[in-house]
């Protein structure tokens, strides 16, 4: 009875830690390099190169009375301007 006991301890423990070992260490290393997303970084660096706007930046839209009040003080900006210079500023001309 305690040979076949032995035995039978023995051979699990030893087939046991030489799986693990041998799962732990290839799976390890394999998984830390995916971790650092090397092959994904340069992808998405060479996407975005390429691309006018990278993914997930939205070009903010101006309301359109945003927009007005911006034309507004650019053309009180330039009509100051022209009115010290001493010249008509046609670029902007008001809308009446």
């Amino acid at each position: 009875m305690t040979p076949g006991l032995e035995e039978g301890p023995v051979a699990s423990t030893s087939s046991k830690p030489a799986p693990e070992k041998s799962k732990k260490n290839p799976k390890g290393p394999p998984r830390k390099k995916k971790g650092s997303n090397n092959p994904q970084g340069k992808g998405k660096g060479r996407e975005n190169w390429n691309r006018p706007y990278p993914q997930g930046y939205r070009i903010p839209k101006l309301q359109p009375s945003a927009m007005d009040s911006v034309f507004n003080m650019a053309r009180t900006l330039m009509e100051l301007t022209a009115k010290e210079q001493g010249c008509i500023n046609r670029t902007f001309p008001h809308k009446h």
